[in-house]
């Protein structure tokens, strides 16, 4: 095994070393393999470490235990993606304190830089699981990656539409990859996002089982992997809040469905509201709210963004005749979708087989739809219609 990721497990492994005392850790010497070969004297120098602490981190025997652990994630197919990976997610990566080691079952990639994190309660209303369908799919649809919890609710929808919507999903679970999925109920969904849909992400080394007080540490890194948190609904004690508080604490965006004034399940989402939270009613919503970060993102990925245009006038002199905007450079999968919308509104689905046909795949008709509604260029229709602007 790569010595360096070792060294990543060992540290991800000791008893009483978590994500804040990690980070000292490495900002003192500078990578985990100089951590366990430095001098007593400059782990002490770190604040939060005594020699109790420190000598159960240099035991031998954790040097083993990372070694078992490698030797399980292998077996199980499961990949240790550290902080010094590129593939770790970027969003996450930006928290003050994030987690030095992740356990992922499935695929992470560049687009899930994309990303907004949906929460809501295990046993919703209807007018919840109304709105979580009618939100979760269109934003599947426009190339957005869904994080949740995987728990049952709220989660599970959100998945599904995922799946449903040939997107991408991330599915934060609060309990190792090794041990049976909880709740057992979603297995299937489980193995939907593994294979090709997303990935099954844990904190936890592979053998930990569920536990209340495992899922607040949970919820924040589900904060972390999204550029908002929308919360569908919450009562006033909703383990929901904690994502949103997560989230607010990051300086990510919030955002909430409004519920019945006088329904105690949504007095926490409403409260929400009432503390700035981005009220959301459809899927344009989220989008508007995010549409900075959007493009920023996709600028990060490389993807054509919509221009804004910058003019800095010389105050002295005559202003010059404007020259013509140049025109949009062309692509065929979006040059196919407008010409597909040129007579008459058309549903995803059409699109997608029209474009796929045409040799496109599924991620690159959702980032072209979700680039041209940037653009301005299209508009989503109720009913996961798009119509071209006129």
């Amino acid at each position: 095994m790569d010595e360096a990721i070792q060294a990543w497990l060992r540290l991800a492994l000791a008893p009483e070393i978590g994500p804040v005392l990690a980070r000292r850790l490495l900002a003192a010497v500078g990578d985990p393999e100089s951590i366990f070969s430095a001098k007593q004297k400059t782990l002490l120098d770190v604040p939060g470490m005594g020699r109790g602490r420190i000598e159960r981190l240099l035991d031998p025997a954790a040097d083993r235990a990372a070694r078992d652990e490698a030797a399980r994630c292998a077996e199980a197919g499961v990949a240790i993606v550290t902080l010094a990976d590129s593939i770790y997610p970027v969003l996450l990566r930006r928290f003050e304190f994030p987690p030095p080691v992740l356990w992922v079952r499935g695929e992470l990639k560049p687009e899930d830089r994309l990303a907004i994190s949906i929460v809501g309660p295990r046993r919703p209303s209807d007018y919840a699981r109304l709105m979580a369908e009618r939100l979760a799919p269109p934003l599947a649809a426009h190339g957005l990656t869904l994080v949740s919890g995987l728990a049952y609710g709220i989660d599970s929808i959100v998945h599904k539409s995922a799946v449903e919507a040939g997107g991408r999903t991330l599915a934060v679970v609060g309990h190792g990859l090794g041990v049976a999925l909880y709740p057992a109920a979603n297995a299937q969904l489980a193995e939907s996002i593994a294979d090709g849909h997303g990935a099954l992400v844990s904190i936890f080394p592979m053998q930990t089982e569920p536990s209340p007080g495992l899922f607040p540490q949970r919820n924040e890194v589900l904060a972390g992997l999204g550029l908002a948190t929308l919360v569908i609904e919450a009562s006033p004690e909703s383990g929901t809040l904690i994502t949103a508080r997560h989230a607010a604490a990051a300086n990510r965006i919030v955002m909430a469905c409004p519920g019945d004034a006088v329904r105690r399940a949504a007095q926490g989402s409403n409260r929400l509201l009432a503390e700035g939270a981005v009220l959301v009613q459809e899927a344009a919503d989220v989008l508007e709210s995010l549409g900075d970060e959007l493009r920023r993102g996709m600028a990060e990925l490389g993807h054509p963004t919509p221009a804004r245009e910058t003019v800095q006038a010389d105050l002295f002199d005559e202003p010059a005749e404007k020259p013509a905007p140049a025109a949009a450079p062309s692509d065929p999968i979006s040059d196919l979708i407008l010409e597909l919308l040129a007579a008459e509104p058309q549903p995803i689905d059409m699109l997608l087989m029209q474009c796929e046909a045409a040799g496109g795949t599924p991620g690159q008709v959702m980032e072209k739809l979700l680039t041209l509604e940037l653009e301005g260029r299209l508009r989503q229709l109720p009913g996961r219609l798009y119509a071209a602007c006129k």
